[in-house]
């Protein structure tokens, strides 16, 4: 706690909150959509607020299920995800620890390996985005679970791996359950255990189907609806966006040579013509680990011999190897012959492993150098050696740009920028010197200092001041108004409804170029950025304010709705309006291209480049409308840009419907009651018509007439609808997770089930269990003696 609060200390002793990226645009908006929900005496299946509406559960990033969320009951919003965050490093610190004590580590090679993980550059990068750090930390208490099933197999030992290995999918990191699942198989055939390897392997196989039964309530839920979704459709290019450049990899030593701040031209130009990321920012700023578990990594790698090292090593490397995505041909191969593997992206998400692996290492070569004084006092003089070196290579750094300008040259994707060449340099420089300072220390510390606890004392100090000055400014904090406080456009929104009843009509958001003025209005230009995004309402900022978006962002967006935007100024200048669309967030850049009658710009905020644009004609989210019917949603798409709104409609009919004339008379919806998992409409019909319902169409709904269940039909490609008698009528929509209560019946089942036969078997290998009478007397051996045996067993 100590450590993170030092390490933390601009976010534990202020107001400030974590505000980066995805915190501010998904994470808070969900979690507080879950608050709200579950205060208000119900569970939330179904969410209105990105895409036309998609699965709340089945979404799996929104963490329906993961322990975690009771902490937003506690203390809301920002502040609450905050200490949830600060919580997570005490939490990697005593995992990583606990596992190097299970595998009978000194104290010094524990706290080494905890400290290097819990404040490496990757989990420090992800502070912006929640459920990938609440996995993260999760994964080290996994093998420390493993290990004790390991050493002493029994039913309650395996439900504890599994249930710890569920938290990572319960999360919402799938890809990161996966590899972990991978890794304590290759773990258990590594390991010595208590029956052999076989058992051992037989045994973590039965743990992973234990898990997997235990998250059904998860799983489920996400199958039903994987073949509708648009992120199971993704190419390679698209999935390995994030890569990690092999130069990166550097950074495990010198510490963060490529971050900048979001929005800047340089920090654009490193990411995307640079490092090739096809995004113009990084997804981790640092990967720094620190000079004493590089050292002691390696120290493992030349001293750990034997065939399970080998395999260690070997997964180890292919989870590098997987990480650097579409830099070799690895992870292109996974994406082919694993189907499954298709629905991850960025292999940057792997370094949470290769971070793993590498302080694991790390204590496994503290542990060595502590059992063999003299290669310690060789490794001490090397040491020292390799810090002379270092040292040298950013003195020419500094003298000749031998990095910056010589090595880097040939990675540009076109002319080199000099003003990025000199920020690397500087960084370079930088990152030396810290290097070869800590290199200089560890050698002085291994080759003088006799004390063992002074060692790993002194390894310490000097390994978490490496960490803190590489990674302490890699999270950023802000104010918390930055999630507070309505913007003039959310304002502006608000006013223009005011006298409306119903649901307010949807936000699209294109924003294309930004601009953040000069000079900033906030402390930094990552605060202002973040103001610009809440500005310009990504992509879940909406949500905060009570307005709905039909931005298709999250990843469980219908591909029907997704297929309809995918052509976006046909989109923002003709289609959107069919789908309760009204209100556009537009860059000035393309606001004279599209924003044409019948659109008209309501708000202007010059200084950002942001356009506020109205399209007035924009359908209602319930109303009557002529039947067109087609045979699939591909001649839906093609008839949608002609169809005569509000009077008509194209309707995917299961069975032929009436198609009345365009001038024929339609009825009016006359009242409309929506909550985000039952809809209720009464109409009042003239005859051959159907009810849309600008929702997206999903499985899971059903529908009826007057209580009589009546089929859904896909309405304009992407929304709802049902055919309606003459006469008035109240027609209800319901909602109900797919595969819900099945996955809520296998998850509780699994857990009674192993409980319970957990609780049979300790009584049963218990000896005297369930018989009264006198203790025993100990042995005549002495007291003390029995005592130590007992301890030592």
């Amino acid at each position: 706690m100590g450590l993170t609060f030092l390490f933390f200390h601009r976010a534990v002793f202020s107001a400030n909150v974590f505000f980066l990226r995805d915190v501010q645009q998904v994470y808070v908006p969900l979690w507080e959509y879950w608050r709200e929900r579950v205060l208000g005496g119900e569970f939330p299946q179904w969410y209105p607020f990105d895409g036309l509406g998609q699965p709340y559960v089945g979404m799996v990033v929104s963490g329906a299920f993961h322990p975690a969320q009771v902490l937003s009951l506690v203390l809301p919003g920002a502040q609450g995800l905050k200490w949830l965050m600060l919580l997570c490093f005490p939490v990697a610190f005593l995992g990583m620890s606990a596992l190097g004590r299970r595998l009978g580590w000194g104290l010094g090679a524990a706290l080494l390996a905890a400290m290097s993980y819990s404040f490496s550059g990757y989990l420090v990068s992800i502070t912006n985005n929640t459920l990938y750090l609440l996995a993260a930390v999760t994964v080290p208490w996994v093998f420390w679970a493993l290990e004790g099933l390991l050493r002493a197999p029994s039913v309650g030992r395996g439900l504890g791996v599994a249930v710890l290995l569920g938290l990572v999918l319960l999360a919402g990191d799938v890809q990161g359950y996966a590899v972990c699942l991978g890794g304590a198989l290759l773990w258990s055939v590594s390991r010595p255990a208590s029956g052999g390897t076989p058992r051992a392997l037989l045994g973590m196989l039965g743990v992973g189907i234990v898990s997997l039964l235990l998250c059904a309530v998860q799983i489920l839920p996400t199958l039903a609806g994987l073949g509708e979704v648009r992120a199971s459709n993704q190419t390679l290019a698209q999935a390995t966006e994030w890569s990690v450049h092999p130069v990166r990899l550097v950074e495990l030593l010198l510490g963060p040579l490529f971050a900048g701040e979001s929005g800047e031209q340089v920090q654009v130009a490193i990411s995307a013509w640079l490092l090739s990321t096809s995004r113009t920012e990084l997804w981790a700023d640092s990967f720094y680990l620190g000079t004493p578990a590089l050292v002691m990594a390696g120290v493992a790698v030349v001293r750990v011999r034997g065939p399970r090292a080998a395999l260690l090593l070997a997964a180890a490397l292919g989870a590098v190897l997987l990480a650097l995505g579409k830099h070799t041909p690895l992870y292109g191969w996974v994406f082919d012959w694993v189907p499954p593997w298709r629905a991850f992206r960025y292999p940057e998400k792997l370094m949470t492993f290769v971070t793993f692996a590498v302080c694991l290492a790390a204590g496994v070569g503290w542990e060595r150098l502590e059992h063999a004084p003299d290669v310690r006092r060789r490794m001490g003089r090397g040491a020292l050696g390799l810090g002379g070196l270092v040292l040298a290579v950013g003195g020419a750094e500094w003298l000749g740009h031998v990095f910056s300008e010589g090595m880097l040259s040939g990675l540009w994707m076109g002319p080199p920028w000099p003003e990025a060449q000199r920020r690397i340099g500087e960084h370079f420089v930088l990152g030396c010197g810290l290097a070869g300072g800590s290199l200089l220390a560890l050698g002085g510390i291994l080759g003088a200092v006799r004390s063992a606890e002074a060692r790993a004392g002194l390894v310490g100090v000097v390994g978490f001041g490496g960490l803190l000055l590489a990674n302490g400014d890699i999270y950023k904090v802000g104010e918390p108004e930055l999630f507070d406080e309505p913007t003039p456009f959310v304002l502006r929104i608000q006013q223009e409804l005011r006298e409306q009843v119903g649901p307010p009509p949807r936000v699209y958001r294109l924003t294309g170029l930004y601009y953040a003025p000069r000079p900033l209005p906030l402390p930094t230009l990552a605060e202002t950025n973040a103001l610009i995004m809440g500005a310009s309402l990504m992509p879940l900022v909406p949500a905060l304010f009570g307005l709905e978006s039909s931005t298709a962002y999250m990843p469980a967006v219908s591909r029907r709705v997704a297929d309809v935007q995918a052509e976006t100024n046909s989109w923002v200048r003709h289609t959107a309006g069919l789908f309760h669309t009204r209100y556009f967030i537009l860059s000035s850049e393309v606001t004279a291209q599209l924003a044409a009658e019948p659109l008209r710009v309501l708000e202007r905020l010059d200084a950002f480049g942001l356009w506020l644009v109205e399209d007035p004609n924009a359908l209602p989210r319930a109303y009557l409308a002529h039947p067109r019917c087609v045979a699939g949603p591909r001649e839906a798409l093609r008839r949608l840009g002609g169809v005569q709104a509000p009077r008509e409609v194209v309707v995917e009919c299961a069975a032929p419907l009436p198609e009345p004339p365009l001038e024929a008379p339609r009825g009016e919806v006359t009242a409309a009651r929506f909550a985000p998992e039952r809809v209720e409409v009464e109409v009042r019909a003239r005859g051959g018509e159907v009810l849309v319902l600008n929702d997206a169409y999903y499985g899971g709904w059903t529908a009826s007439v007057d209580g009589e269940p009546v089929p859904i039909l896909p309405a304009n490609g992407a929304v709802r609808a049902v055919a309606v008698p003459p006469g008035e009528h109240q027609v209800v929509f319901r909602y109900r997770t797919p595969g819900l209560a099945v996955g809520t019946g296998v998850s509780l089942g699994t857990l009674l089930v192993l409980l319970a036969a957990d609780g049979v078997l300790r009584r049963r290998l218990t000896p005297g269990a369930g018989r009264k009478g006198p203790r025993a007397a100990p042995p005549s051996g002495g007291g003390a003696e029995a005592a130590r045996d007992e301890r030592g067993a």
